[in-house]
């Protein structure tokens, strides 16, 4: 006589039936700024980390800016620090001094661009680009660069920003891609963005295909609003086992740094 299954067994064969059935970025869990730190471990944002994610077949998410000279260097605060200690928007330098301002740092990643990275991964493993806009100089000028990356790359990538007129504007021009709205408390972000950020009233007009949420910034009543009409979420960032397990309570994949989830085990 066969006997029925139990229902635990039943419930974990239908998630991972699902889970099967969604797309990578989704499915996944995206090593936050590459696959980084631990004893002797690369810098965050660095070809090292992305490199390693790589070699761990892990999909990873990196932060792109638009350098004065026009290349899409991987970098991720707004300013960078120069050795007289004056703070220097990344957008008014070129690429070489940006360069040589990391260089002077020990420890500090030396920004790449998104193409090298892009050429160094070569499809062996998905790639999230967070496009961060920190104000209105040369609108449009970050968005033409990351879709011409992004349409020569022909591995699997997702992009997103909390910026919603980047989210907007990439949407359009990559119908292909996932295009994601950064949402939460958003402390780093331009402060006329972090109303936007926490209500996410933009999502009816920019139209993004998922939501990449601030775990600190939970439980929020404007995200369970998006994700009853629909919108799938990344929770950021979790940092142990243990969190994860409770993120995945809320939303439907993470942004993981500091340790390595069970799925790559």
């Amino acid at each position: 006589m066969r006997h029925a299954p139990a229902r635990g067994s039943v419930v974990t064969s239908v998630l991972e039936a699902i889970v099967r059935d969604l797309p990578w970025h989704l499915s996944r869990p995206i090593a936050h700024r590459g696959l980084h730190g631990g004893p002797g471990g690369p810098p965050e944002n660095s070809m090292a980390a992305f490199r390693r994610a790589a070699a761990h077949g892990v999909p990873f998410e990196l932060d792109v800016q638009l350098t004065r000279d026009g290349a899409l260097a991987v970098v991720h605060d707004a300013a960078v620090r120069l050795p007289s200690g004056r703070a220097r928007p990344v957008t008014s330098l070129t690429l070489g001094e940006l360069r040589a301002v990391a260089s002077s740092v020990p420890g500090a990643a030396v920004p790449v661009t998104l193409p090298e990275v892009f050429a160094a991964v070569a499809g062996r493993v998905p790639v999230m680009v967070d496009v961060r806009r920190w104000g209105v100089a040369g609108a449009g000028g970050l968005e033409r660069a990351v879709t011409a990356a992004v349409r020569r790359y022909e591995g699997p990538v997702a992009v997103q920003s909390f910026d919603p007129r980047t989210v907007y504007r990439l949407r359009r021009a990559l119908p292909g891609v996932p295009v994601g709205q950064i949402a939460g408390a958003l402390r780093s972000a331009p402060r006329a963005l972090r109303p936007i950020g926490r209500s996410m009233a933009t999502n009816a007009v920019c139209r993004p295909g998922f939501l990449s949420f601030e775990l600190d910034a939970l439980p929020s009543r404007a995200l369970r609003f998006w994700q009853r009409r629909g919108l799938p979420v990344i929770g950021w960032t979790v940092h142990s086992p243990e969190q994860e397990r409770a993120a995945r309570e809320s939303v439907t994949n993470v942004f993981f740094s500091g340790y390595l989830p069970s799925a790559y085990a």
